[in-house]
């Protein structure tokens, strides 16, 4: 059997895909995400309501006819859209009249080992709404295909495989060759009842533009539910119920942290968690994120691990491993598979992956040590080796720590939440207004780690729309770039400080003099193998502090909160203290 060195010395170049050049002109480019937590990602919803299948070159839409016309979305109908409770369910409002008629997206699994995705339809007018179920070649970044498209009972059929289930055979159907991304052609054919619909239910196009509209009622008050179908076979469970669902969700970011911080929304970080819980078993890269390299999905371990999640982060750090392992992830990014390694160490499952992949937890910790190290790394690191091999191997690991490196494998560490120090990083220090998301993520942390003062909500609300999307590059909904602002509203709330002597935990450190007198603080966030919650509590100008660990403090650790109060220590596992006014003349509690 070749060695563990053999193997690596020779590591293969993972494959790109040059998305870019294939993304259409008009193509749809911010969409939420619809995720199960058994295969990840099914499809994605935009804007306008319109659903796209992740594995069908078409979508799914609804107008709604009512009097004279229809109300589609995108046409200035009075469309709003949110995520319920910041859970990957998205509603979508559309104004028909004096009031809405609403449709809320979200997905479960069939019964056949695929996703679905099911859209309730709950007419809030009070009068009947026809809703006409769309299907298009359309996709958000290319152009669609369906080659030949009917209406079966209650089955729409594209090409031969179901792919929407309407629940009730429609009240009629129209037909027709979508000659454009705007879908005027199929318009020119779908009529209100009483009007003189489209002969045929089936149409065939070589061209690829086949598209079909099924119409069916909407009684005031009455819920009806359509399924949009992977394809392969109908489905053989019925639909999850969307309590259901929002429960389950619920139950699975009971373990999750919690952050408040003043004027904030609180389901972002919800929205962050919940969408970073379905990246983490997704079996393909998201969509519009065809360029990542597979080290890109470190980012996803590391803030899970960040929010106290490692055991939903361990299957990528067991992914990354092997690729090191095989060659898959060269040397050069060994970064990323340690930060992964360090986040997910501690949980369970974490622990469990660190010690079936113990061949090469050790030379990925010992390449890392010896060519980027910061020193909050260091212990999180040796405590994986030492779960992968036994305490001779953390002790070998340690023998060949070497000094803190510069350079871009120390950026890696930064993005992934393993803070450098300011004197390495000023070309951090953004100017202007970020772009995107990922831009205001590293402007978050690098103000911490500059001490600058910044509240990105502005540029976020910006950037990411009611629903809370954000893109990386120039489209998408990427929970690549979900984690950098998970990871950097987490530094915002602690940092730890290690030196040779002692360490500290830093408590609210991004708190922004407009903040004062407005309550903060964060729950059972990981710090140093344990739980950690605080909060900030204001009596007039002074601000109280109150912190818990969930274990006590090992020797030599201290709280700070150098923010707030610089003068404040203390080594206790729990408190509650008054501290000092803030000096900052700007502090709105002491007018």
């Amino acid at each position: 059997m070749r060695s563990l060195r053999e193997r690596l010395r020779t590591p293969k170049m993972s494959l790109e895909a040059d998305a870019a050049n294939a993304v259409a002109p008009d193509a749809v480019t911010a969409w939420n995400t619809l995720y199960t937590l058994g295969i990840g990602s099914v499809g994605v919803v935009d804007g306008r309501g319109i659903v796209y299948p992740l594995r069908r070159p078409l979508s799914v839409e609804v107008w709604f006819g009512a009097g004279e016309r229809w109300h589609r979305g995108g046409a200035g109908d009075g469309i709003r859209q949110r995520r319920i409770d910041g859970l990957p369910v998205i509603e979508t409002r559309q104004r028909v009249g004096e009031s809405d008629v609403v449709q809320t997206a979200w997905a479960d699994e069939s019964g056949d080992g695929t996703g679905r995705i099911n859209i309730a339809l709950v007419n809030e007018t009070a009068d009947a709404v026809v809703a006409a179920v769309v299907v298009r070649p359309f996709r958000p970044l290319r152009d669609g295909s369906i080659g030949t498209i009917r209406c079966a009972e209650t089955l729409i059929v594209a090409d031969g495989r179901p792919v929407v289930d309407l629940g009730r055979n429609p009240g009629d159907c129209a037909v027709a060759i979508d000659r454009d991304r705007a879908s005027s052609s199929l318009v020119d054919h779908v009529a209100l009842p009483g009007s003189e619909l489209a002969d045929s239910w089936t149409l065939e196009d070589p061209d690829g533009r086949a598209a079909l509209a099924a119409l069916i009622p909407l009684t005031p008050g009455v819920d009806r539910t359509i399924q949009i179908l992977d394809g392969r076979e109908p489905a053989s469970v019925a639909p999850a119920p969307l309590e259901s669902v929002t429960r389950g969700w619920g139950q699975h970011l009971d373990d999750a942290a919690t952050i408040e911080l003043p004027g904030w929304p609180q389901h972002l970080f919800p929205s962050l968690t919940s969408s970073l819980l379905g990246a983490a078993v997704d079996t393909q890269s998201p969509l519009g994120d065809d360029t990542t390299e597979p080290a890109d999905d470190a980012l996803i371990a590391s803030a899970l691990g960040a929010i106290g999640l490692g055991h939903a982060g361990a299957p990528i750090a067991s992914r990354l491993l092997q690729g090191a392992l095989s060659g898959e992830i060269s040397q050069d990014r060994w970064v990323d598979v340690a930060a992964a390694m360090a986040a997910v160490v501690g949980s369970s499952a974490g622990d469990a992956v660190l010690q079936h992949e113990r061949e090469v937890v050790a030379a990925v910790a010992g390449h890392v040590l010896t060519t980027a190290r910061t020193d909050r790394i260091v212990e999180p690191l040796l405590r994986a080796v030492a779960v992968s091999n036994g305490a001779d191997a953390a002790t070998d690991a340690q023998l060949i720590e070497g000094r803190a490196a510069h350079g871009d494998d120390a950026r890696t560490l930064f993005a992934n939440g393993w803070g450098i120090a300011p004197s390495e990083h000023e070309g951090l220090r953004r100017s202007g207004s970020p772009k995107t998301g990922s831009e205001i993520a590293a402007a978050m942390m690098a103000s911490v780690e500059l001490s600058q003062g910044y509240d990105p909500l502005v540029d976020l609300r910006a950037r990411a729309g009611s629903s809370w999307r954000w893109s990386r590059g120039a489209c998408g909904d990427s929970p690549h770039v979900r984690a950098m602002l998970a990871i950097a509203m987490r530094e915002w709330c602690v940092g730890v400080a290690v030196t040779d002597a002692e360490s500290s935990i830093d408590l609210l450190r991004a708190m922004n003099p407009k903040w004062y007198g407005q309550n903060a603080g964060f729950t059972a966030l990981p710090v140093l193998g344990r739980r950690l919650s605080c909060a900030v509590r204001w009596h007039g100008a002074r601000p109280a502090l109150l912190w818990e660990f969930d274990e006590p403090l090992p020797p030599g650790v201290s709280v700070v909160s150098t923010r707030l109060d610089p003068e404040f220590r203390s080594t206790e596992s729990s408190g509650e203290v008054l501290l000092n006014a803030p000096a900052d003349p700007s502090n709105p509690a002491a007018q």
